[in-house]
């Protein structure tokens, strides 16, 4: 494997994990619970890409990128969303102490919403079969590499960032709110309108 290959997929990797999106938006809620809690969020997210890789690379992901398991899938990944951005939002009155009582599998939670977001699938469905097809299984290493890097930093920032500034927690809770149920009407949306 060349090092120009592995950096490609470093970067790819990171450029697919860092956009603010559903993921980074639950770990930094869960971030007031602990650093680990918010990066095995993350952890999570990153295995459903794991299986996501595994189906494309075996040509599996073809059956569930139909028309009817997409509109399944964002109904879901909508319904999920707007759940968690009402307990997020539900969540940002309460004293900072008692928000550390959170979600006690946050690796289930972060394999949750990466497996129910349509997005996280149709990235795979396209992106990731030319990823595979171009570079075959040597980028592969670079991209989960890139992925599990960033995990890491955005977990440590968030958790350094809440203990320094611990009054912005709210801010960023709300933030989160706001962007979990942004995606979550959008993927309702687009499960009933057929998008």
């Amino acid at each position: 494997m060349s090092w120009e290959i592995f950096l490609s997929g470093v970067v790819l990797g990171i450029t697919i994990a860092a956009p603010p999106g559903p993921v980074n938006a639950t770990a930094a809620q869960q971030v007031t619970r602990s650093w680990l809690s918010s990066w095995l969020v993350l952890l999570g997210a990153t295995t459903a890409d794991g299986i996501f890789f595994i189906l494309t690379y075996y040509g599996l992901t073809a059956f569930i990128a139909s028309e009817e398991a997409r509109e399944t899938l964002f109904l879901v990944g909508g319904a999920l969303m707007l759940y968690l951005a009402i307990a997020t939002l539900r969540s940002a009155r309460r004293p900072l102490e008692s928000r550390k009582q959170r979600t006690r599998y946050p690796y289930f939670l972060g394999l949750s919403i990466g497996i129910s977001n349509p997005f996280q699938l149709a990235w795979w469905v396209t992106v990731g079969i030319g990823m595979i097809t171009t570079f075959g299984l040597s980028i592969v290493v670079g991209f989960f590499s890139g992925i599990v890097a960033w995990t890491l930093l955005f977990a440590t920032l968030l958790h350094a960032s809440i203990k320094r500034y611990e009054r912005a927690y709210s801010v960023l809770v709300y933030a989160s709110g706001v962007i979990l149920a942004g995606f979550g009407v959008w993927f309702v949306y687009a499960a009933i309108s057929g998008l």
